[in-house]
């Protein structure tokens, strides 16, 4: 995932990113005519209780290019507490300088940076913007102003990732846009955008959050459109896959909009979002490519050119609307420009999948020998692991067992070397041991989140890389006796916390995302007392997003007639209802009858697991076409006739295409 949306790194990648509006220079400015003309924009992103988020824009509406700028500006009461994307020092009033990718602003082009700040009892000010460049043109335009107040604002990105204020020279600010209801635009001759026009379902269509609809009560050609409602942030957006894109090419890219009926005229923004990597600076995989005045009453145009470059491949496009919670159609998708060598259809999600592939029984799995064994003195078995690949690594923490069920922590870069990574033991940490544990980074806290059992309970870190979490905390009040193998998923509005209690029965509690993890209450999803009443839904039940698709998939662990194994279900929405994919002994999701093992077969049966996501954020996001499960597989017989000491090892499935 990393998570560049609110409050986090995303939500900082959002908020540098450019309207129309633009930044102002200093006296290193190179000689140039019509200097009056450019323009300094001050825009406020976002703002809540106590803070606030904005933005300061540079035009180039000069005959000549800029090189080296500088700009100024002071508060009242508003003092700033983060930057990025400029080197900025003073105390109030501040100065603000480019940083060394973004010095040089082409004609008609412009360049942004942004910073959050502390209102200390004021509003959030809207002060001049000063500088050689900005002339008469200095301008503030006020944006949202309300977050929501159950959401706090940081600036702090997972620690592991620490923001630079300097991005690679391989990824520049390109920001061409183009407004219109009728401008006369011609789609290219070369457009290679497959189902822009939203005929074929949502094919190549999805979002970064909220909830997307193919929609017949308004489009602009054709029969359908895409519609996106429930949003709760400026970034939350219609995604548009369009496979990855060639090195050094230009596109022209558009796509047409509207607002849903009744909304007030509103700004919406087409972004290129290229592909999370290592670098230092999460907010530099994002490119604003247009932006437009959008309305309820006709269908206008987003249209502007983006340039791909640099070693960092492209994910998709965006099309979001810097009002938190309005609704709005696209329609018409185009890019003209160099087609990539494939570009057959792509979905898309916080991962980089390159297609759109359904789910369809039976399935066929190949499985490796075991990656992650007991290495650690006394310890007879790894299980229960939960796997998030972040910043190039994958971070793994699992259960151990010794004279106890107690936790463990590895990482790596590559499955060849898991084992050889250290097997760090959690016993005697603040957090003490969290057995069948749940990992992913929850956007709206800007935090880490650990789910365990014996009861439900979370726990938190800034930096998932160290075993450091909090203590743990009550995660569901009026957990129900047994309970055991928490597993929790968000959508847009709300989260879902899914267990078992070996009693035939999977259970649900909701909660909303402003009241997470406070869960209370639960529910029944399905029941199946076949056998002795348990063993046809047993444990371990996992939950995702399908990349690209308006689906979700379950999973269930059963233990019907041998050797463990699980069963199946998909549904368009975290509340159900559920349908049958692969959910019997004789066609399982994952079990002995589907499972090749070109190594020799080692495992009896396919235990205690998980999905390696695509993304790492609460959303929980897996690629359809590259679905690989870590699993824990019964390596042997128990030495003494005791389960807990059956040595249970890690392995890794991976579909067969």
């Amino acid at each position: 995932m990393m998570n560049k949306q609110k409050n986090s790194a995303r939500l900082l990648a959002q908020l540098v990113k450019n309207r129309c509006a633009v930044i102002g220079l200093g006296a290193s400015l190179l000689a140039m005519t019509n200097l009056a003309s450019a323009a300094c924009t001050y825009t406020i992103e976002s703002e809540w209780s106590n803070g606030f988020v904005a933005n300061i824009t540079i035009k180039n509406d000069t005959a000549a290019p800029i090189s080296n700028w500088s700009v100024n500006w002071g508060y009242s009461a508003n003092r700033i507490s983060g930057t990025w994307n400029a080197t900025v020092s003073g105390s109030n009033p501040y100065t603000a300088s480019n940083v060394s990718w973004n010095g040089n602003i082409a004609v008609g082009q412009s360049v942004s940076f942004g910073f959050q700040g502390e209102k200390n009892g004021g509003a959030a000010e809207r002060p001049t913007v000063n500088g050689t460049a900005c002339g008469a043109a200095a301008s503030s335009v006020p944006r949202s102003s309300v977050a929501p107040s159950s959401v706090a604002r940081s600036s702090v990105a997972p620690s592991s990732v620490p923001r630079s204020s300097v991005a690679p020279s391989s990824q520049p600010i390109i920001a061409s846009s183009r407004s219109s209801s009728s401008a006369g635009y011609t789609v290219p001759a070369n457009n290679f955008a497959q189902n822009g026009g939203v005929e074929n379902g949502l094919t190549n269509w999805s979002t970064t959050a909220a909830t997307i609809a193919r929609s017949t009560a308004d489009k602009r050609s054709g029969s359908a459109s895409a519609l996106i409602t429930g949003r709760t942030g400026s970034w939350n957006g219609l995604t548009f896959a369009t496979g990855s894109l060639v090195n050094g090419s230009q596109y022209d890219v558009a796509v047409w909009v509207k607002l849903a009926p009744g909304t007030p005229d509103s700004v919406v923004q087409l972004t290129a979002k290229r592909q999370e990597d290592s670098d230092t600076s999460t907010y530099n995989e994002y490119t604003q490519v247009a932006t437009a005045t959008a309305s309820s009453t006709e269908w206008r145009l987003l249209q502007g050119y983006y340039t791909q470059s640099g070693s960092t491949a492209f994910q998709h496009f965006i099309i979001e609307a810097t009002d938190a919670s309005i609704s709005y159609y696209a329609d018409d998708f185009s890019i003209g420009g160099q087609a990539p060598a494939s570009s057959s259809s792509s979905s898309s999600s916080s991962s980089t999948p390159s297609q759109t592939c359904e789910l369809k029984a039976p399935l066929q799995w190949t499985s490796t020998g075991p990656l992650i064994s007991p290495k650690n003195a006394n310890w007879k078995s790894i299980k229960d692991p939960s796997v998030v690949k972040y910043n190039g690594t994958y971070h793994v923490y699992a259960t151990y067992y010794d004279t106890a069920y107690k936790s463990m922590y590895t990482s790596f870069t590559d499955w060849n070397n898991a084992q050889a990574a250290p097997h760090i033991s959690m016993n005697g940490t603040t957090v003490g041991n969290t057995v069948a544990p749940q990992v992913f980074f929850f956007r709206p806290h800007n935090k880490w989140y650990l789910i365990t059992q014996w009861g439900g309970a979370y726990s938190t870190t800034d930096d998932i890389s160290r075993p450091n979490w909090s203590a743990k905390k009550k995660l569901l009040q009026g957990e129900p006796a047994n309970s055991l193998d928490f597993w929790v998923i968000c959508n847009a509005t709300h989260c879902y916390l899914y267990f078992s209690r070996d009693d035939g029965v999977l259970y649900m509690s909701k909660t909303t995302i402003g009241n997470f993890p406070n869960f209370s209450g639960y529910t029944i999803v399905m029941e199946d007392h076949r056998g002795n009443g348990n063993q046809y839904l047993f444990e371990a039940p996992n939950v995702y997003k399908l990349d690209g698709q308006n689906k979700y998939l379950l999973m269930v662990e059963a233990w019907p007639s041998g050797p463990r194994m699980f069963r199946s279900w998909t549904s368009s929405s975290l509340d159900g209802p559920w349908t049958a994919l692969a959910d019997t002994d004789a066609n399982p999701f994952a079990g002995n009858r589907n499972v090749e093992w070109p190594g020799g077969k080692w495992a009896n049966g396919i235990s205690h697991g998980e999905l390696i996501r695509s993304g790492y954020d609460e959303r929980l996001t897996v690629d359809p076409c590259n679905l690989e499960f870590l699993y824990q597989g019964e390596a042997g017989p128990s030495p003494d006739g005791n389960y807990n000491t059956i040595p249970y090892k890690l392995g890794l499935l991976r579909l067969k295409k």
